[in-house]
């Protein structure tokens, strides 16, 4: 009896510290990692560019480490109250580069998920950018999602959705900033004939009444540039990422892992930070 009582016990104790294990690595929450240009050329490294082979060393990195790349529904998911694996990461590339092709068969052979945030204009889909039958190429493989990024992604401290909804930049307003909205969803939903959830803000500049509209025109979950790593019970509508400045060494990658910061490794031009125009 004195056995299974022992028994008992021991059972029990190793499932709570197995519980408190987990719910140790989940409290501190899921980073979200922003990809744009990944470069085989001479092109200069920044925020926005990283080499291929620097990509390539990171998500070895993160294979031999035991990290676990989740999709933005498990992201979305794990917020709401959902489990992921210990230490999950979350890889997102923005604007639909064509030269993020590349990375497929690297992220295939890693069985890493990613999501890619692609622009919807017609003017878009040529190079430098992913052809339509590019993106329809990764949208197909149920280790990939396709969001949205607007249509064409105005990035000018003085023309852009936070500047046209404030009625700051003459011919703008309102219905430009519903179109960049409500279009994109439309027009990749069309494309794919995939349900289009997700939508990352271009620069990451938005404001209350954008995030509003953005509900309206059928958005599940809003992606920003705001560094931190993302909790359960968090704001789906203000989904916390980091970019990866391509400058920087693996030690600052390694860093922005454990704490989600944004390290700015390049020096020549101001980092995208904050979540209105000139911040």
């Amino acid at each position: 009896m004195e056995c299974k009582r022992r028994l008992i016990f021991t059972i029990v104790i190793s499932l709570m510290l197995l519980t408190f294990g987990i719910s140790q690595e989940q409290s501190e929450g899921v980073p979200v990692l922003i990809y744009h240009n990944i470069m085989a050329g001479s092109e200069e490294p920044g925020e926005t560019v990283i080499s291929l082979e620097k990509f390539k060393q990171q998500m070895a990195y993160l294979y031999e480490n035991g990290y676990a790349a989740i999709s933005a529904d498990d992201l979305v998911r794990y917020m709401k109250g959902g489990v992921v694996p210990k230490k999950a990461v979350v890889l997102t590339f923005d604007d639909g580069w064509q030269n993020v092709t590349t990375i497929v068969p690297i992220l295939k052979g890693y069985h890493f998920k990613a999501s890619f945030f692609i622009l919807a204009g017609r003017e878009i889909h040529r190079p430098p950018y992913m052809s339509w039958a590019d993106v329809s190429a990764i949208a197909k493989d149920p280790d990939f999602q396709i969001c949205s990024h607007t249509m064409t992604h105005p990035w000018d401290v003085h023309s852009n959705l936070v500047t046209w909804i404030a009625g700051k930049t003459v011919g703008k307003d309102a219905s430009d900033v519903r179109y960049e909205l409500e279009e994109s969803k439309k027009v990749i939903e069309q494309a794919l004939h995939q349900k289009i959830r997700y939508l990352a803000w271009p620069m990451g500049w938005y404001n209350e009444e954008l995030i509003g509209m953005a509900k309206n025109a059928g958005y599940d979950a809003l992606f920003t540039v705001e560094d931190g790593p993302n909790l359960p019970g968090g704001d789906v509508f203000r989904i916390k990422r980091v970019f990866v400045d391509g400058a920087c060494d693996m030690a600052a990658f390694q860093q922005t892992l454990q704490d989600s910061v944004y390290r700015v490794c390049q020096g020549k031009r101001k980092p995208t930070l904050g979540h209105l125009p000139g911040n």
